[in-house]
Parts: C-alpha cells; structure tokens; sequence
C-alpha cells in the first residue's frame, strides 16, 4: 500500500507542478502572443516541457535508485 501512495503521490507533484507551469506561462504577458488562443498554446507547451523534464527526472531517480539496490 505504500508504494502505491508514493506512486499517487510523485504523479500528483508532477501534475500539479505542470499546470502551474503552464499557467503562469498562459498568464505572462508577452506583445507577440495578444490573441487568448497563442496565449494557451504557450501555456500548453510550458505544460508539456515541464512534464517531460519532470518523467526524465523521475525516471533518472528510479534508475539510479535500482542501480543501488
């Protein structure tokens, strides 16, 4: 049960870390992106970016953790 929590746990940070990455992305302003729509695509893509970085960190830390073990 408890490497479940942890799972639940590690995949909620990094959700949560994605969206306010994406937010304040949507939320900066920026004279090249006015219209809402490129505004929410340059949060989508911090979202995306940050996820990714975020599974490559995790799965660095799982590696080196089973190269421990």
């Amino acid at each position: 049960m408890t490497v479940w929590s942890l799972v639940a746990l590690v995949c909620v940070v990094g959700v949560l870390t994605s969206f306010v990455a994406g937010g304040v992305a949507a939320a900066l302003p920026d004279a090249s992106a006015n219209h809402w729509s490129d505004r929410c695509r340059r949060g989508f893509r911090a979202f995306v970016a940050t996820m990714t970085l975020y599974i490559a960190f995790v799965l660095m830390v799982v590696a080196v953790r089973a190269a421990l073990v």
